[in-house]
């Protein structure tokens, strides 16, 4: 055991308030250890916090995208269908011309023998007497 000051051996007393002081202060290392736990863990918390407001934006921005992208897509589903409307159309207006093409043709062709023939029946000359 540890003197005094006096020289005298430590009292029931000495003793107990040698043991309360280290109490005291083991108590203020962990109450220590504590504020710096905490402070950590806020500063942990606050970047989880931050990391979460990152995610919720970086979600909203993905579910917007995606809204645009079905509309695009909408969009574009409605572009094919109305160029398969179109052709289809087209179609059928080439069908009508090549129609009034080769009546054209034959009818040019009748013309053609008409012509000839009314020539050849006034000898020849372009135009009748």
């Amino acid at each position: 055991m540890t003197e005094t000051p006096s020289g005298q051996p430590p009292s029931g007393l000495d003793r107990i308030e040698a043991i309360l002081f280290r109490m005291a202060t083991n108590l203020s290392q962990v109450a220590t250890n504590q504020l710096e736990t905490d402070f950590r863990l806020n500063q942990v918390t606050d970047k989880l916090d931050a990391t979460a407001d990152q995610f919720r934006q970086l979600v909203t921005q993905q579910i917007a995208t995606d809204a645009r992208l079905d509309r695009v897509t909408e969009r574009l589903d409605q572009v094919v269908e109305a160029i398969s409307g179109l052709t289809v159309e087209t179609d059928s207006l080439r069908d009508i011309v090549m129609h009034f093409v080769q009546v054209g043709e034959q009818d040019r062709a009748e013309i053609r023998k008409i012509w000839e023939y009314l020539r050849d029946r006034n000898g020849g000359s372009s135009t009748p007497n």
